[in-house]
């Protein structure tokens, strides 16, 4: 994932500024970008599990918008690019729960939307073999796979 800072900064500001994005997307993300930055600025506990979720400089709650608007564009690669990034966050700064199951879902969803069949499961069992096993059973992630087996 070489170049995935400068892919996904340049992805939200591109965003922000695309026709379709509107002044609402760009508070969001401006809302998001500010939560990140004060967590980091404070230091403590709240300040390391941010870090943790920082990858190559961008955290992974700061892609949930570049993601959706790049599926929307139909570029579903680069989505993949920014979903994996935000897994990798995600499973970082998880403190002992599951990581946080979205990215994983968006992953898999591109996958299928691709044909890509076997990569699909293998994103789907990556969240599970990380996920404590108390909460695997029930999630959607599980039955998405269970509907592929």
């Amino acid at each position: 994932m070489t170049g995935t800072t400068t892919f996904a900064k340049d992805a939200v500001a591109r965003l922000a500024q695309r026709h379709g994005i509107d002044a609402k997307f760009a508070a969001h993300q401006a809302d998001i970008n500010k939560m990140v930055a004060d967590a980091l600025a404070n230091g403590g506990s709240r300040a390391a599990s941010s870090e943790a979720g920082m990858v190559r400089g961008v955290h992974y709650l700061q892609l949930v918008e570049p993601i959706k608007q790049l599926k929307r564009d139909g570029r579903m690669e680069d989505a993949l690019v920014l979903c994996y990034a935000a897994i990798q966050g995600a499973e970082a700064a998880r403190q002992g729960r599951e990581p946080a199951p979205w990215y994983t879902e968006q992953a898999a969803i591109i996958r299928r939307k691709l044909g890509q069949r076997d990569d699909e499961i293998a994103v789907l069992r990556r969240w599970l073999a990380i996920c404590p096993p108390d909460r695997r059973e029930g999630s959607r992630i599980k039955q998405r796979l269970e509907k592929l087996a």
